[in-house]
């Protein structure tokens, strides 16, 4: 007698179709185990909230790169406000002198020249100044870097003799609110607010908000005090404006005595 050839009873579930639990082995081992039910019910939830926080990281990681890819541009736009900046120094320097020489000059053939030199000495400056309002108006993201651009817009309006508008960009961006005490940022803040204020001391009209700044950083700020505090003095007509530039410089010199040598004479023979 022959017989069929016997069926195999065991079938196979196609793979993937089931989760991690339903192999037998598995089930029996996490059959006493509550975590392992806990598991067993609740996976799809669990992964559904694993894919949601691995999408954050990705967009954290994003974001942070974005952010220091925006602050690395930043910090080098503002290099070369500062490079620019010093460049125009040089220049409006160099033109003063110019028209001094031609002012001075007997001599028709080097007036001359020197009026051609004054002429395009001149048109290099207004490129130059367009360039830099250009590059702070483009310097808005990420903070502080949006107000050390607005104060170096300031300060080419205070050498333009601008007093109105260079007033209320100062007024809008305070120094203080730069950075940390002792960061580079607060000290292109404190540098700049310091050239701004000295320069509208040279408007009548402004003077007093001038001084007021210039206290401001003799009294608070960290890197340019002991410049401030000289520059007070030189405005200061009163006997009370007099005596808190007195008290101004003595409060100086117990804080930043490395910084005595760089002190009024007049003020240095009183301590």
């Amino acid at each position: 007698m022959t017989t069929g050839p016997v069926s195999n009873q065991v079938s196979e579930s196609p793979k993937g179709s089931r989760n991690l639990f339903e192999d037998p082995a598995i089930a029996a081992a996490a059959a006493n185990d509550p975590f392992a039910r806990w598991m067993s019910r609740n996976w799809k939830g669990l992964a559904v909230v694993m894919v949601a926080v691995a999408v954050s990281m990705v967009g954290y990681n994003q974001f942070t790169t974005i952010a220091l890819e925006k602050r690395a541009a930043a910090t080098e736009t503002l290099s070369d406000i500062q490079t620019s900046y010093d460049t125009l120094i040089e220049k409006e320097d160099s033109l003063a002198s110019l028209k001094e020489e031609e002012s001075s000059s007997t001599d028709t053939k080097i007036k001359e020249e020197k009026r051609k030199k004054i002429e395009e000495s001149q048109k290099e400056l207004v490129t130059l100044r367009d360039k830099i309002v250009l590059m702070t108006d483009s310097l808005t993201t990420p903070k502080p870097f949006d107000i050390l651009g607005a104060l170096y817009k300031g300060l080419i309006l205070a050498r333009q003799k601008d007093f109105d508008k260079a007033q209320a960009l100062l007024a809008a961006n305070p120094w203080e609110s730069v950075g940390k005490p002792d960061s580079g940022e607060r000290f292109v803040a404190e540098i700049a607010t310091l050239g701004m204020a000295r320069a509208l001391l040279d408007s009548p009209k402004h003077v007093d908000f001038a001084r007021g700044q210039l206290v401001a950083l003799a009294e608070r700020g960290n890197f340019v005090a002991v410049q401030a505090a000289n520059a007070v003095r030189v405005v200061a007509q009163t006997d009370a404006q007099i005596a808190q530039s007195k008290e101004l410089s003595k409060a100086l010199v117990g804080k930043f005595p490395a910084q005595i040598r760089f002190m009024d004479g007049v003020y240095q023979g009183e301590m």
